[in-house]
């Protein structure tokens, strides 16, 4: 309760106490003292009667007693001894009374100079015959028109104080939303604020403040684009993609990674600049950028960028040599799709080079049978592709092989489970991240090679429904741990989906909800984010927790931090990978920290292999990290507390 309803309802409630005591008071003084009165009276009478019975019978009384009870309204009078009537006097009253009704009072006196005697008295209750009386009925409808007489004034009272005291309620409300963190507060309409001083003070300090916001946003872009990508054409530079093949190329996981590259080397526009113009130049590249993206970036995991000048290299992650040939036929085919261009020959357009990579391999290896291959196709003449040297020749699975793969793997139970913990500065584990593998009957296959198979397939929501299950009864055996459960987003933007989810954690503890770490992409999430606003309050309303990953892999606005209700932010591998050497990288970090702390966010770095990146991660200031550094990808079934030690560094 604001501390002006407090006051206002304080006064309030302090008259309305002040005007029932008051009227309560007065009624009880009225028939109290009215009572007091005839009381004495009739001792007055008894006293009187006990010594003139000294000289006298009650007979000879009888003509002073009938005046003295009308004087006092005495209906009857009776003298007893020992239980026996010696004496009664009922005196006529006025006919007319008769017929009022009246309100008696039943008197008991005992004689003291006569033993034995008792006078019994009923006299009229004034007070009582009064109040049922049509004056008494006028005069306490009088009393209460009074009163609510002043009820009113005082309801009018009381609304002239709250709309007085409105605008410093307002001013209160603004203030208190300010430190819970919703700095964007329009003012309610047809309220001034009050004081109009810091009013406008506020207002001013939010505006600066949202300025500032926005422009840190915008910076934070700005040096996402400036280490990510490149200038010209809006794609990743060729750093960008050097640093994530590094990374695929070491495979932490130690299960083979392998994949392709493909470079796609096109003419010169730069040198047309002086003859057709640079605009006309810039709206090819254009074009022929936006072919590029169309055919390739729909494959999940794939990486495009402009690798030097009129080069483009993709980076096509757990995909196989047949799916490179048929991406590389469709951008051939594409071509004609361009509009006709003056000293260009569409016929001898593009030229692709395709080499597969494994881990193990280095990145100037894998760049430089890619070269051989852009070299061969060009040598060749017209638009065309060429493989490089030595590609191994794996057909790959095919959609028929990959669902027969991942329908016997739902029906046995899932996929294996493996858990990766994340460790805070000072050692401890903040978490556990949940990975999961399936086995083909040769090898383990990593989430991040079948996953978009399972997406393609249409798979999601029952896969997702078996691997929460399994966490869900897994967080039983750990009960002191927080685990973060990997959901895709296409299921979370399911109803159904959400309703089995809320339905499960129903079934949970309190204490197992708030251990649970829902974990989803940047690229996702701000993607939907719109739909998922109210799925990730549903999901904090449980006690669950939301953590981002990937952060840094895309160039995305951070405004989702302030508009989501996330706890925690895992950078991405790629950004981690040798920071300690790269000042863009490190730049973005402090960019990040800087968002994160007016929401409390926590910061985590993934995929820490070197003391060097873990010392320069701690000294930019986030909050934890994961990787082979620290601890490998263990299996459930391991002994979690056997490991503790080691992840202390």
């Amino acid at each position: 309760m604001r501390l002006t309803t407090k006051l206002s309802a304080f006064i309030t409630g302090l008259i309305l106490l002040a005007m029932v005591l008051m009227l309560a008071g007065s009624l009880f003084s009225f028939l109290w003292i009215s009572h007091e009165r005839v009381q004495d009276r009739v001792n007055i009478l008894a006293a009187e009667i006990d010594t003139a019975l000294i000289t006298q019978s009650p007979e000879q009384l009888s003509p002073w007693l009938e005046h003295v009870m009308r004087v006092i309204t005495a209906e009857r009078l009776t003298l007893t001894s020992h239980a026996n009537t010696l004496y009664q006097l009922t005196p006529q009253q006025n006919p007319a009374l008769n017929d009022e009704s009246n309100e008696f009072i039943q008197f008991d006196v005992t004689l003291v100079h006569q033993p034995g005697m008792k006078l019994h008295v009923m006299v009229l209750d004034p007070a009582r015959t009064w109040l049922r009386s049509l004056s008494g009925v006028y005069t306490l409808s009088a009393f209460t028109v009074i009163v609510l007489f002043m009820l009113l004034m005082l309801f009018i009272t009381h609304h002239w104080l709250r709309r007085q005291w409105s605008g410093m309620e307002a001013l209160e409300t603004r203030s208190r939303d300010v430190i819970e963190g919703k700095r964007v507060i329009a003012r309610q309409p047809g309220i001034e604020e009050w004081p109009p001083q810091a009013s406008q003070a506020l207002d001013l300090l939010l505006a600066d403040l949202q300025e500032a916001s926005e422009q840190r946003l915008r910076f934070d872009t700005l040096i996402r684009t400036f280490a990510a990508q490149d200038s010209r054409t809006g794609l990743n530079n060729r750093l960008f993609f050097d640093n994530q093949l590094a990374t695929l190329l070491e495979d932490q996981e130690d299960v083979g990674t392998h994949g392709v590259v493909m470079m796609i080397r096109l003419p010169d526009l730069e040198t047309l600049n002086e003859v057709l113009g640079s605009a006309l130049v810039d709206e090819y590249m254009f074009d022929l950028v936006n072919m590029l993206s169309t055919f390739i970036l729909r494959y999940p995991g794939a990486l495009l960028a402009r690798y030097i000048r009129n080069d483009f290299s993709v980076l096509l992650p757990h995909r196989s040599m047949k799916e490179a040939s048929g991406i590389a036929d469709q951008v051939i085919n594409a071509v004609d799709s361009l509009p006709p261009m003056r000293m260009i020959d569409r016929d001898d357009l593009i030229h692709i080079g395709i080499s597969a990579w494994r881990s193990g391999q280095s990145v100037a290896q894998v760049m430089e049978g890619v070269e051989v291959a852009t070299r061969r196709a060009a040598l060749l003449g017209g638009n065309n592709w060429a493989n490089g040297d030595g590609n191994p020749r794996d057909p790959g699975r095919g959609s028929v092989r990959w669902r027969t793969l991942l329908e016997n793997t739902l029906s046995r139970g899932g996929p294996r489970l493996y858990q990766k913990p994340a460790v805070m500065q000072d050692g401890t584990v903040h978490h556990r991240t949940i990975l999961s593998r399936i086995f083909d009957g040769d090898k383990e296959v990593l989430a991040a090679e079948y996953m978009p198979l399972v997406l393609q397939l249409g798979m999601a929501e029952p896969w997702d429904r078996q691997l929460v299950q399994r966490i869900a009864a897994l967080s039983e055996m750990w009960p002191e741990e927080n685990i973060s459960l990997p959901v895709t987003i296409e299921s979370l933007l399911q109803r159904p989906f959400v309703l089995w989810l809320q339905s499960l954690l129903l079934q949970c503890t309190k204490g197992q909800r708030r251990r649970f770490l829902f974990e989803l992409a940047e690229s996702d999430v701000c993607q939907h984010i719109n739909r998922l606003t109210p799925v990730f309050r549903a999901l904090r309303a449980f006690g669950c927790r939301i953590a981002v990953n990937q952060a840094g892999l895309t160039v995305v606005s951070s405004a989702y931090i302030r508009q989501l209700p996330i706890e925690l932010i895992k950078l991405d591998a790629g950004l981690v990978r040798n920071i300690d050497r790269r000042m863009e990288n490190q730049l973005f970090v402090q960019s990040l920290l800087e968002v994160c702390k007016s929401t409390g966010t926590q910061l985590f770095a993934s995929g820490v292999r070197t003391r060097d990146e873990w010392q320069a991660l701690m000294t930019l200031g986030i909050t934890g990290g994961q990787g082979d550094l620290f601890a490998p990808s263990l299996p459930v079934n391991s002994n979690v507390k056997k490991y503790t030690q080691r992840y202390r560094v």
